[in-house]
């Protein structure tokens, strides 16, 4: 794969390709031995997109092409030191080294830098101490049931955000980014018809990214954004980008205490993964109240639905692990959702789908 080169920086002599995702793509070849060996080498990179993420390497290379003592310089780096976390870099390409010495963006890195698709967050919460510390308890989660994360850091995930304030607004910044690649995937908004509903409540929606696509999309519609204070703080800022600041109701509160009545949709994007099958049927049974004894209202579930096949590749079953370790949530397949929505008083009316994503939207009606 070659490197890319921002377009005011071309250059013709850029490397040729090295070979590593083609050396991916072959491993069915290698023996079981040396395929085993190659899952192992997870941890170091992981560890190595952590420190080329923390450092903004994909944004000062953004800027212009840079040597390693360039970049070296700019972060406060050993040069030595440095250079071999790059060379380990552009192994897997992220990253390409021109034969002048200077490194350059691939397309891989183009998604860590400014002008990308913005997964810098994603990266440093994905290869940072919350999760490499919660993995390396993945057994306790096995043999209790239990968040691995309480286990490593005697609280639960969100107590830890309360602590660590820092840590919880690079949650929300990552939150903000999955949003959009979720929408970005199949062009989600477009698989359920959201133009009948007048108002819809985004209930845990984060600072408003989905709610704000939506009510962009449809001028008609208002909004109720329901989410903890300390998120909401952060909204207007979003919503006004949007320009929907005007239609949108901010409502604090606790979704296990209570959800706001009066909306003819309600929207649980991404939230219910969180928390197990008690803890889920128990949230949707407060929308359930809100909704009472009108027919009409929707509730509308944004979720992965993860492939009942075995011996397939779906990231959600990846994923799933995540959600077991940091909060005791996972995911679910289309059977789980039925069984999960009809427990607390709904009934499913879109058949889950994958198309191409594990990401879909159910409609449930109350009953």
């Amino acid at each position: 794969m070659p490197a890319h080169v921002p377009p005011d920086h071309e250059d013709d002599n850029r490397p040729a390709p090295s070979g590593f995702w083609e050396w991916v793509s072959r491993n069915a070849e290698l023996p079981a031995f040396d395929r085993l060996l190659f899952l192992l080498y997870g941890v170091r990179i992981v560890a190595v997109l952590n420190v080329v993420a923390e450092l903004d390497i994909a944004g000062l290379i953004h800027e212009r092409p840079r040597t390693a003592r360039e970049l070296a310089e700019a972060t406060g780096t050993q040069e030595r030191v440095l250079r071999r976390v790059l060379r380990a870099a552009t192994a897997i390409e992220v990253f390409a080294e021109l034969p002048d010495g200077r490194y350059v963006l691939t397309p891989e890195a183009e998604s860590l830098a400014p002008s990308g698709f913005g997964l810098r967050d994603m990266t440093l919460f994905n290869t940072g101490e919350i999760f490499t510390t919660g993995f390396a308890a993945l057994l306790h989660s096995v043999r209790t049931g239990e968040p691995a994360f309480d286990h490593a850091f005697g609280t639960s995930l969100y107590a830890y955000f309360d602590e660590h304030p820092a840590a919880g607004e690079l949650f929300d910044r990552c939150m903000l980014q999955r949003s959009r690649l979720v929408i970005n995937a199949g062009d989600l908004l477009a698989t359920t018809d959201l133009g009948r509903f007048s108002r819809i409540a985004d209930i845990g929606g984060g600072r408003g990214h989905f709610l704000g696509e939506v009510l962009s999309r449809h001028r008609h519609m208002t909004g109720l954004l329901f989410e903890r204070q300390s998120v909401l703080d952060h909204a207007p800022a979003l919503l006004d980008q949007y320009g929907v600041e005007d239609r949108v109701d901010l409502v604090a509160g606790d979704y296990f205490e209570a959800v706001p009545a009066g909306c003819d949709a309600y929207m649980l994007n991404a939230v219910l993964n969180a928390y197990d099958d008690d803890r889920a049927a128990h949230l949707l049974e407060r929308v359930r109240e809100a909704i009472g004894t009108r027919a009409d209202p929707r509730l509308l579930i944004c979720e992965k639905v993860v492939s009942h096949q075995p011996n397939k590749w779906d990231y959600s079953k990846l994923v799933d692990l995540d959600l077991l370790v940091l909060t005791g949530g996972g995911e679910r397949t289309a059977a789980e959702w039925r069984e999960l929505t009809s427990r607390a008083g709904f009934e499913l009316v879109s058949a889950p789908a994958r198309k191409g994503s594990p990401w879909t939207v159910l409609e449930c009606r109350p009953v």
